[in-house]
């Protein structure tokens, strides 16, 4: 397993509609970056120099993106490093996720995003921080709006998290 089961904290992040915004999904994939190298044959495109990934509100940016492409030429996998690789995306709620990590895998397949390496996720309304997590991996269920977070194999790996109180509607 991935996360060490005694150190594993789940998170619903709102028990309001978290959704991502649904259309992203059918939105083009447009990618700029200084330089490019794609090998049909694996099925891997790596992207490198101040690389930027938007797919409708879902953006990327880091030093270096790697795309992993199925037989059927779907994106799989998108893999990102840098001195911080960062996340954004706009939920249907009308709150954004953002998250940083030197090195992110997002999962196109299962909808997931792992951060590993001074990962950062916050939850944010109106640009306010709502929640946000500090831990050495975190993984996030993009679909589910679904947080996982641990401290790591390192002895005195600790999780940090934030999460204001909000305003009850009467």
């Amino acid at each position: 397993m991935y996360f060490n089961r005694s150190l594993l904290i789940i998170l619903i992040l709102s028990f309001s509609n978290i959704y991502a915004l649904s259309n992203d999904r059918n939105q083009p994939i447009l990618i700029e970056a200084n330089q490019a190298e794609i090998d049909n044959i694996k099925g891997i495109t790596t992207y490198e120099g101040d690389v930027v990934v938007t797919q409708g509100s879902i953006k990327i940016n880091a030093d270096k993106i790697t795309l992993i492409y199925s037989a059927g030429q779907a994106i799989e996998k998108i893999i990102a490093v840098g001195n911080l690789a960062s996340f954004s995306q706009h939920l249907d709620s009308s709150e954004d996720i953002k998250a940083k990590a030197k090195k992110m895998e997002y999962n196109a397949v299962k909808n997931t995003l792992h951060l590993t390496n001074k990962a950062e996720l916050r939850k944010q309304k109106d640009g306010k921080d709502i929640y946000t997590s500090n831990a050495p991996r975190i993984m996030y269920d993009t679909k589910m709006g679904v947080a996982a977070a641990d401290g790591g194999n390192k002895k005195g790996g600790r999780i940090t998290m934030s999460i204001e109180p909000q305003q009850v509607k009467k």
